[in-house]
């Protein structure tokens, strides 16, 4: 599907409401999250927040969250952000997956081995510095507060081993296997994943790339309501094409 063939099915999905029908919804955070800055927006559709691995490769992420996706019922929707993205988009080549929704991330986007020394030393101390580029600049003190508290909430050095994650993956897309709709979501003032790199894996999934201007890497912190309006309208699309 072509970025303007995925654009007319956004409009044409807005025309229905698919708010009645049964969707199994999936958020799966970035690198270093835990589960509760998600938790907001996932209430709000029934789904369930899951915390990525503490492992180092996405494959073996994937791994360990492919039992649990596959109770969900059909039809899927997956959200993920950053190495959350990369993760809901291998699980989609294992399984049935209807819709995809992929914030702040490339189709390979580049980690330096410096930040990942830089984490790696400085462990919970980068935790505040790595929360100012991921809420916008406009936004409240109590979403850097609520950004630092989730990264507090896992293990020590789980962000270094995710960032090691996202340095080594190499994304797929399986030919064989029906693709999702996917909506690509990117902040304005996202300064970790640029809008080169946004651009290629809106191409590589077929997908289309929605702006979402004055937010950065974590659009669901500090603009909530415009994330969940897209996620409406991924739903109300998802329900269209099961009829």
């Amino acid at each position: 599907m072509s970025i303007d063939e995925a654009t007319d099915l956004i409009h044409d999905g807005l025309a229905r409401d698919g708010r009645g029908a049964t969707v199994s919804w999936a958020f799966l955070p970035g690198a270093g999250g835990g589960a509760t800055l998600w938790q907001p927006v996932a209430k709000r559709f029934s789904g369930m927040v899951s915390a990525l691995p503490d492992v180092e490769s996405v494959p073996a992420m994937a791994d360990a969250l492919e039992a649990s996706l596959l109770l969900m019922p059909a039809p899927r929707v997956l959200v993920g952000n950053s190495l959350g993205a990369l993760v809901a988009l291998e699980c989609a080549q294992r399984m049935p997956v209807a819709g995809l929704m992929l914030l702040a991330a490339g189709w390979e986007f580049p980690v330096s081995e410096e930040l990942i020394k830089r984490v790696d030393t400085k462990g919970a101390a980068m935790f505040a510095e790595t929360a100012r580029r991921c809420v916008g600049p406009d936004s409240e003190p109590e979403h850097l507060r609520a950004v630092v508290a989730d990264f507090e909430s896992r293990e020590a050095g789980t962000m270094a081993r995710h960032l090691r994650a996202i340095r080594d993956h190499r994304p797929r897309i399986d030919p064989a296997v029906a693709q999702p709709m996917t909506l690509v979501l990117r902040g304005g003032f996202d300064r970790s994943v640029s809008l080169r790199d946004h651009i290629a894996l809106t191409e590589r999934t077929g997908g289309a790339l929605v702006p979402v201007g004055s937010a950065a890497h974590m659009p669901f912190v500090d603009h909530a309501e415009e994330v969940v309006r897209w996620l409406e309208h991924l739903r109300a699309i998802v329900v269209r094409g099961q009829g």
